[in-house]
């Protein structure tokens, strides 16, 4: 009766944890270990549920626990593979990959999770091995057929990479990651044509954003919009919502009435937009007075946005012209460059399965501070929010003694903004400060890495977004010095010119 009953509610829980209710499954599973407290079944659910919710550690703990239990299990030693990777414990992945196939060596999936630590670990012609051998176990593995892919999209094999993405969709049509990784590479090549329409599997990819405001009509096409109630909602970071806010005017000059909702710290800096819609960042209202709505980034796709169309008439935001004039006062007087710079753009907490982007896209201080020397040059740092603001208060004195710490003149990012109209130039991470300098129309130099953000599009060291921008991008994984180098000698050059004028 026990295993029956067991039986029934390790069942029911994967029904809840395949449509997403993560604690309806983990209730039913805690249920079933009630009942076993050592059954390997629950616990390895009750391990997946954890990794899910992205408790990692906890989840580690559950995996060993199964496999104390059977030590045999392929599954589990797999499992515990994915979870190492995850905490960024590379080599041990691949010890638990290598038992779990030493144990199920027909055991696709275990190929297929070594082929993605190696490919964390910028060993793509290596994992390319293991998703074929995942592949030959198990020809219809669209999943393999996809990460192979992102392997060859890191390998710049681009055309090659698109035919695997193909390859993952053609066997399972409903397999949406594969339309998500095809949106990437698409718009990373400037294709937005079909770039735009497969972005919107965003929706339904793994850890997607939760489609908000249902019970409003979705904005489906720009004809007859004169004169609507149309809900813009900004639906990720807040460099998405700096770089995508410019279609907000083009709808409003198509005669729609738009309300803006947008992320509390950016309220202030997109004040200006207030001439032409309503700008909130909550719904008080009933939605029943709007007429449709619309996530921010699902715009381009309505607007048919191509490279050659991209609303670049900048600047498109502005900042205080009181807090510029006072600003002013307390920057170094002189001939020489100010220049401002963010090296960390940060966690995010409400998006853990952005952590690896995010860790590869920052540049630690001790590597950021070799640009210090640079005759002709007053640096402003203007980090906020740690990991980076803690570290410069540590180390600023070691590392980078005449960086001017401005964490303290800036509330938000209308202080950000007003600080950048006051500097010459911008050196960023790809991060939100770098699209408001963008958007204000100053000069930014994003130092991009290898892995890039589609946005930036391929090959580029300019960008049609922003026409003031300019990009540098990593020639190999993790190389900052390269980068860090080629902007020194660039930014030595333009400090020369600056004091020569």
């Amino acid at each position: 009766m026990t295993s029956q009953a067991i039986y029934i509610l390790l069942n029911n829980s994967r029904l809840h944890i395949q449509s997403g209710e993560l604690d309806k499954g983990n209730e039913l599973l805690v249920k079933a270990q009630a009942l076993d407290a050592n059954n390997p079944d629950v616990l390895r659910l009750l391990s997946v549920v954890a990794a899910m919710k992205f408790d990692y550690s906890g989840a580690l703990t559950l995996i060993d626990q199964v496999i104390v239990v059977t030590p045999n299990n392929a599954i589990a030693h797999s499992n515990r593979g994915n979870i190492l990777k995850e905490l960024y414990r590379f080599d041990e992945a691949l010890i638990s990959l290598d038992k779990a196939i030493e144990l199920q060596p027909d055991y696709a999936e275990a190929y297929n999770n070594k082929g993605n630590v190696l490919q964390d670990l910028h060993r793509y012609e290596e994992a390319l091995q293991w998703y074929d051998k995942a592949i030959a176990l198990q020809k219809n593995y669209a999943e393999a057929y996809s990460n192979k892919g992102n392997a060859l999209e890191l390998l710049h094999r681009h055309h090659e990479a698109m035919e695997y993405f193909d390859a993952a969709t053609s066997i399972n049509p409903r397999f949406v990651d594969g339309y998500w990784h095809k949106a990437l590479g698409q718009l990373s090549a400037g294709n937005y044509e079909m770039g735009w329409q497969n972005y919107e599997a965003r929706w339904f990819k793994n850890h997607a954003t939760k489609l908000l405001y249902g019970n409003v009509s979705r904005l489906e096409t720009l004809q007859n919009v004169s004169g609507k109630n149309i809900l813009i909602w900004a639906e990720q970071g807040l460099g998405d919502t700096l770089q995508f806010c410019r279609y907000i005017k083009l709808l409003v000059e198509l005669g729609a009435v738009v309300t803006f909702l947008v992320q509390k710290p950016l309220i202030q800096v997109l004040g200006s937009m207030r001439s032409y819609c309503t700008l909130v960042e909550k719904i008080d209202a009933e939605l029943e007075i709007f007429d449709f709505q619309s996530p921010l980034l699902s715009l381009p796709l309505l607007f048919q946005t191509s490279i050659e169309t991209i609303p670049a008439d900048i600047p498109y935001l502005t900042s205080n012209v009181d807090r510029q004039s006072e600003f002013s006062s307390r920057l170094v007087g002189g001939k020489n460059l100010k220049v401002g710079v963010v090296w960390n753009g940060g966690f995010r907490v409400d998006h853990p399965e952005l952590w690896a982007i995010n860790k590869r896209r920052n540049i630690e201080l001790d590597q950021i501070a070799k640009l210090k020397d640079i005759p002709g040059v007053d640096f402003y740092s203007l980090q906020k929010g740690d990991p980076a603001e803690s570290e410069l208060i540590e180390k600023q004195d070691l590392l980078w003694p005449n960086i001017i710490n401005c964490v303290q003149w800036l509330d938000d990012f209308s202080d950000t903004a007003a600080l950048i109209e006051n500097l010459d130039l911008i050196i960023s991470v790809d991060t939100s400060t770098a699209h408001l300098a963008g958007a204000l129309g100053k000069p930014v130099w994003i130092l991009n890495r290898y892995d890039s953000c589609w946005r930036w599009l391929r090959g580029r060291s300019d960008s049609p977004w922003y026409p003031t921008a300019k990009i540098y991008q990593q020639s190999k994984p993790g190389d900052w010095a390269g980068v860090l180098e080629q902007v020194k000698i660039d930014l030595s050059e333009l400090a020369l010119k600056s004091l020569n004028q």
